[in-house]
């Protein structure tokens, strides 16, 4: 007789963190209104130097009965930020502008290899075009190569896709108005140390 298929544990502190980046991501952070101001002259702050999204406590989880595993809970967190740059994410590919008001960052290792998958979510003033090209010439430097222009879903201002090393690295950058601001979201894997 086969034996049950063991359930999958849940992670309460990774579906919290995902609710409240959702809600963000769709209705940005309450006071942020950047507007068209127009940005100071430094085009990128490091990563100290980007103001922080206020972002709300999340609601705690429903007890399920289920034993929680705290060693898997606070390594998954640890590589997730709401509200703030993660350790590890790799900012001087993918800079912050100016303005920048941090939603949701994360920097995962994948296995033993020198890669980590990463995702950047963030609010700006800059209009599409100069959240494309700030993207386009870093990673174009950094020998990616941009793929052939696709027309972007629907309600997406602007979107594209970088790679490098046959493929094994990509970037995938998205950006969408949102009250008079930009929601900039790229996601990828990348490898560490180059």
């Amino acid at each position: 007789m086969a034996s049950p298929t063991p359930r999958r544990r849940r992670r309460p502190g990774v579906l919290a963190a995902c609710i409240t980046a959702l809600t963000l991501v769709a209705c940005g952070p309450a006071g942020t209104d950047t507007g068209d101001a127009e940005l100071p002259d430094e085009a990128v702050l490091t990563a100290a130097q980007a103001p922080r999204a206020e972002v709300p406590d999340a609601p705690e989880p429903e007890d399920t009965g289920a034993p929680a595993d705290v060693e898997e809970l606070t390594a998954a967190d640890s590589h997730a930020e709401v509200g703030d740059l993660v350790a590890g994410f790799p900012v001087e590919l993918l800079p912050l502008p100016g303005d920048a008001v941090l939603l949701v960052t994360s920097a995962v290792p994948v296995g033993s290899a020198e890669v980590q998958e990463v995702s950047l979510n963030l609010r700006t003033g800059l209009a599409a075009e100069d959240v494309m090209e700030l993207y386009r010439g870093t990673l174009l430097e950094a020998g990616f190569e941009e793929a052939p222009a696709v027309e972007p879903a629907e309600q997406v201002v602007a979107e594209t896709l970088f790679t490098r090393s046959g493929g094994d690295e990509l970037v995938s950058i998205g950006v969408l108005d949102v009250d008079g601001g930009r929601t900039v979201t790229i996601g990828g894997r990348v490898h560490t140390g180059q």
